[in-house]
């Protein structure tokens, strides 16, 4: 049952009158992008879950004979790298040793991943428009606590170690670290992860996320993880499964009639967007200090250390 993109777009615009008509199959294509947007947030849909267990290739990287340096065909194309990763070349007139890995790379001002270096100089003679392949998994550094995520990633599903720890990791939010973790430097092998960004989701690379975990790592190892991706909203067939692109399609009508009947009651408009950003809102899952719902640990329940006004400082571990 699968549909193309150029269809579904055509099956929204019909709602709007003339499915033909440039004009509304604009309107029909803001609906659609809206559609994704609302659903991604919605909630997690099973149908988006895959793995990190499978290469990625990235199609036209000039690369340079003798050189290590390579630089990103287009922004964020290389954004999923980390150091270690393995790198193969495609055949054609530039070639790659084997064995050859990620050795560092470099971010461009808004976050995005600028340049890669590889461990081995590129061998052969130049090639413009070549494929590299990237190994599957997160390679974990020891002393390093700042991965990059898949591109399509959208939010975590599970992650384990699979090469030296063989290990399951759990999910916590930062929070509760700088709560209970008195010193974030100590190496050691973590059991908890989380997803998140160094400066602001906004600002580096408009939401690219990074993965770090409770401690930083005292050796290397391959983190395995599944995750929910994010819709292709721009493929050639709509990305919804089939299940579920009716009613999706149906959704993404409404939000076009919606959009139209603006003009003429704004204020119901108004309601619509109240409660969508409501739903934004919810997505964020944001806890405040009374929703800590977890198994707390004695300092957390019965240990202060704020001073007892009027009589000097208090410590409960502190002898007479």
């Amino acid at each position: 049952m699968s549909m193309t993109t150029v269809a579904g777009r055509v099956y929204i615009a019909r709602v709007l009158g003339g499915s033909q008509t440039p004009a509304v199959i604009d309107q029909a294509n803001e609906a659609l992008l809206r559609g994704y947007a609302d659903w991604q947030i919605m909630r997690n849909w099973d149908f988006l879950l895959k793995d990190d267990s499978l290469n990625t290739t990235v199609a036209g990287v000039t690369a340079t004979a003798a050189q290590a340096v390579v630089n990103a065909p287009t922004s964020g194309s290389f954004d999923f790298v980390n150091a270690g990763q393995s790198v193969t070349i495609s055949a054609g007139t530039a070639t790659l040793a084997a064995g050859t890995t990620i050795s560092s790379y470099t971010r461009n001002t808004d976050g995005t991943v600028a340049t890669i270096t590889l461990s081995n100089s590129i061998g052969g003679s130049t090639n413009a428009n070549a494929t590299l392949t990237f190994g599957p998994y997160i390679h974990i550094s020891a002393g390093v606590n700042d991965y990059n995520l898949p591109n399509d990633c959208f939010e975590i599903y599970t992650a384990r170690y699979i090469t030296n720890s063989k290990r399951p990791l759990q999910y916590k939010r930062q929070r509760y670290w700088d709560k209970l973790q008195w010193d974030q430097t100590v190496q050691g092998t973590p059991g908890e992860y989380t997803q998140y960004n160094p400066y602001s989701e906004v600002t580096q690379n408009f939401g690219t996320m990074h993965l770090k975990f409770d401690v930083i790592p005292q050796q290397a190892d391959d983190l395995f993880i599944r995750y929910y991706r994010k819709f292709i909203v721009d493929g050639t067939y709509i990305d919804v499964h089939d299940k579920f692109l009716y009613p999706f399609l149906d959704f993404c009508r409404a939000r076009a009639l919606e959009a139209k009947r603006a003009q003429e009651n704004p204020q119901a408009y108004l309601e619509s967007q109240v409660k969508t950003a409501g739903q934004a809102g919810e997505s964020e899952e944001e806890i405040e200090d009374n929703d800590d719902n977890y198994m707390k640990s004695q300092y957390e329940q019965g240990a202060s250390h704020r001073p007892i006004v009027g009589n000097g400082d208090f410590w409960p571990t502190q002898g007479s």
